[in-house]
């Protein structure tokens, strides 16, 4: 590898994230004395992206003017490309006019126009530091000593080594995933990299091991050139402050903002009155009231309320009695024999049904709701009905009859929801809807 072609690569702007990943790696992949001829299918591999991702980057670098390459061949068979990378003395960048057959999904048919370097590589003069020919088909690799200590840990390597630390450092900025550190280029990367050689061994190991944790819990840039990428601090910074010791704190916080978001991606719209709305409001009714508790003292508790009323308004006061069904006679209260039992159904229609409810707050504030898509098969199973007809007043008698609560006044809405088929119709929207919901739920499951 090349320290002077791996720094040019970091700070190359104007480029793809995948472009960035495959310069990146042909610069390692760079050797001062026979060059760089790394394979597609090990870039490939190294910018873990299929070849074709490969050919399509190569291209668009060679197009920006910072690569190019000629093909090498022994005989009939050809062999890893020579490629140049922009900082080489005497690099020449590919023309207009060159031949199409040069483009990397062809090289197979490239011709002896190739573009490429017009200066020839010399070996040094020293035999010592030549390789074999051989050597200079593959990407040159240093090797990387791993001693195991005492305790026989792996990862603890030759931290003084200045070979390892910037390799480590040229991975934090690159990163796994196609996730390079967002500005790097422009955050002056010597700085970043002195201060991640300050750090203690064990810090390395945490900005290492949590860097893809931070920027996934840091919030998304909404507008601009850059939408979508994490609004994170320039790396230097990551490990000046030792950022990375904040992901504990805030990386469940991050998953929980993501989880939600996903939600709410993944949801289909609730319209008030309209099919969905009205098919959960009907399984929400179907599945009865939830369990209401009457205190013991109902009655004088009632007195009480009603003399507390009447202080404020009389007129008040017997219209709160009058729809409890109590009589005032003078100064006493009349309590009809069943007043309990009356007072359980008031309460369980008033506050018995807390989803079918929420729903109505949703049409009376004109709202918009989400639900689960699997809900979207309801829309098959209500029906359209006129404000004010037959219909209409039909669900207006049955929800009184079942004590249920009618649903909000539609305003100036001509038709509002309600399940196919009627009342009568009740029996059959509950069972396939049942049905429905159960098989799309053991698909998600499944899945």
């Amino acid at each position: 590898m090349s320290h002077e072609a791996t720094m040019w690569a970091v700070k190359v702007r104007g480029i793809s994230c995948t472009e960035a990943r495959v310069l990146w790696h042909l610069a390692d992949c760079h050797n001062p004395i026979y060059g760089c001829y790394p394979k597609q299918d090990y870039l490939a591999t190294a910018c873990e992206i299929d070849e074709r991702s490969v050919r399509r980057s190569l291209t668009s670098l060679r197009d920006k003017g910072l690569v190019n390459w000629i093909e090498q061949r022994e005989g009939k068979n050809r062999k890893a490309n020579r490629y140049s990378l922009g900082f080489e003395p005497g690099f020449r960048a590919a023309e207009k006019g060159d031949s199409v057959e040069n483009e990397p999904d062809n090289l197979s048919a490239s011709s002896d126009a190739s573009t490429g370097q017009d200066c020839t590589f010399q070996p040094d003069s020293n035999d010592a530091l030549n390789r074999t020919p051989e050597s200079s088909i593959e990407p040159v690799r240093e090797p990387v000593i791993e001693p195991v200590t005492e305790r026989g840990s792996a990862r603890e390597v030759l931290e003084d080594d200045p070979k390892s630390l910037r390799k480590r450092f040229q991975a934090l900025i690159v990163g796994r995933q196609n996730n390079p550190w967002p500005d790097v280029l422009s955050s002056a990367p010597e700085w970043a990299y002195q201060h991640f050689v300050k750090l203690s061994p064990e810090e390395r190991l945490r900005a290492e091991d949590r860097r893809d944790a931070y920027l996934a819990a840091c919030p998304k840039l909404q507008s601009g050139e850059h939408k979508g990428q994490p609004r994170a601090a320039a790396l230097g910074v990551y490990l000046r402050d030792r950022m990375f010791d904040l992901v504990d704190a805030i990386a469940p916080q991050a998953v929980s903002r993501q989880a939600e978001k996903r939600r709410q991606e993944e949801s289909i719209p609730v319209a008030p009155f309209g099919p969905i709305w009205a098919g959960k409001r009907a399984l929400a009714l179907l599945e009865g009231p939830v369990h209401i508790d009457l205190p013991d003292n109902l009655i004088e508790l009632a007195a009480e309320t009603f003399n507390r009323l009447r202080r404020s308004s009389d007129t008040v006061a017997r219209s709160w009695a009058s729809h409890r069904s109590i009589t005032v006679d003078g100064n006493e209260l009349v309590f009809p024999d069943d007043y309990r039992a009356q007072e359980r159904r008031r309460r369980e229609c008033d506050g018995g049904y807390p989803e079918a409810h929420a729903l109505d707050k949703l049409a009376k504030d004109r709202g918009r709701g989400m639900a689960d898509p699997r809900f979207a098969i309801l829309s098959d199973l209500c029906e359209a009905v006129p404000v004010g007809s037959q219909t209409y007043e039909q669900w207006r008698a049955y929800h009184q009859q079942m004590n249920w609560p009618f649903v909000p006044d539609p305003g100036s809405m001509r038709v509002v929801y309600f399940p196919k088929g009627g009342p009568d119709g009740l029996e059959a929207f509950e069972r396939a809807a049942n049905e429905a919901l159960s098989m799309e739920r053991g698909d998600d499951d499944a899945a």
